[in-house]
Formats: structure tokens, C-alpha cells, sequence
């Protein structure tokens, strides 16, 4: 990957002005934006069922069986009033429970949509990520900004799922977060390297 120059001057956090960039990785959102997908897809299928249901069994008669609702009205006319036995007009009714459905289906749809596009929005805004910079590891995250310089760092290690920088004082600085497209093992070698790089003055 290419380097580049970390400039993030408007946020006013020193931290942001060091060495260049040699590689960064994203936390890993994947889990969000599914449970984001998910949970509104699912408040949009209940809406939609909700809606079959109210349209399914909306009455036009209130003599009409239930499993006779859901039936076509064989023979009616393509304009006009449609008529009963006794050449009466049918009246359209609907209970109490239709209209509810209905009005819960149709907040359901909207509801559900607007989340997942208000959830995915977020979390494509985020700028969370760490980065292996020339002069050390620096992580950013909307609530915290860190930095571990190389020549404090004895050694990167995977410990589980974490990433383990140990100090030469003692004090590990430890990455428990989950990066996109790496796993722990994978990020603490090339961390070791890029750290070995710079050490020697290679980057």
C-alpha cells in the first residue's frame, strides 16, 4: 500500500501530525451493519405480513364467512355498485382490527426502512481504524485517539483475538477490536515489521 500523509488538522489533536501512514486498518463493522440489514428487514417483512393480513380478510359483507373473504367476487361488475341476494348495494366495512393492522403495517415498512438507512449511515460515517504510521502504531476512534511509538514497543504479539504491544515499561498497550479483512495473527507480524522497518530506517 502506497503511504500517505495523516492529516487530520481540523479535529486539533497533536496526535493526528506525526509519521506517515504505511498501512491502516478499519475496525471491522460487519456485525453492525447486519444487525442493522437484519433487524430492519425484519420489521419490514412484519409490516408487509401485517398488511397481507388486513387486505386478505377485509370484509364487504358482514354475513360473509371469514374463509370466504379471501375468495373473488365471481361475476361482478366492472363498473357499479356491486349487489347482494336481495339486489341491496354491499357496503365496505372494516373492523377495528383490519385498520389496526393496516396502521402497523404501513409503520412497520417506513419504520423499518428508515432504520436500517439511519443505522447504515452511521456507521459508514465512523472513522474508526488503526494505523501503522512511521513513527508507530496510532489508533482513532470517534471517542479515543492513542499512539505507541516504535522505539517504546519490545514486540507485537496475538493473544486470542487482540493484538498485545508490549512496552519495554511493562504497560501493554493492548487492540481488542476487530479489523476488517486481518485477523490478529496477521496484523500483530505485519506490525512487527513495519515496527522492525522503522526502527532501522527502512520506511
Amino acid at each position: 500500500m502506497s503511504t500517505e500523509t495523516l492529516a487530520l488538522a481540523e479535529r486539533g489533536d497533536p496526535l493526528d501530525h506525526g509519521g506517515r501512514i504505511v498501512e491502516h486498518f478499519r475496525v471491522d463493522a460487519s456485525r453492525r451493519l447486519v444487525f442493522a440489514l437484519g433487524l430492519g428487514s425484519l420489521v419490514m417483512t412484519l409490516g408487509s405480513l401485517a398488511m397481507a393480513a388486513a387486505l386478505l380478510f377485509m370484509r364487504v359483507d358482514g354475513e360473509v364467512p371469514l374463509h370466504a373473504r379471501a375468495m373473488p367476487l365471481r361475476g361482478a361488475p366492472a363498473s357499479g355498485p356491486v349487489l347482494s341476494a336481495p339486489d341491496d348495494p354491499i357496503e365496505l366495512r372494516f373492523s377495528w382490527w383490519e385498520v389496526t393492522f393496516g396502521v402497523l403495517g404501513l409503520a412497520s415498512i417506513a419504520g423499518g426502512g428508515g432504520f436500517a438507512i439511519y443505522r447504515l449511515h452511521r456507521v459508514l460515517q465512523e472513522e474508526s481504524y488503526l494505523a501503522l504510521r512511521t513513527d508507530g502504531a496510532y489508533f482513532c476512534t470517534d471517542a479515543e485517539r492513542s499512539l505507541v511509538r516504535w522505539e517504546d514497543v519490545a514486540a507485537v504479539r496475538a493473544e486470542g483475538h487482540a493484538v498485545v504491544f508490549e512496552r519495554h515499561d511493562g504497560d501493554d498497550w493492548v487492540r481488542e477490536e476487530r479489523f476488517a479483512g486481518v485477523d490478529a495473527a496477521a496484523l500483530a507480524k505485519r506490525a512487527s515489521e513495519v515496527r522492525r522497518k522503522a526502527l532501522f530506517g527502512l520506511l
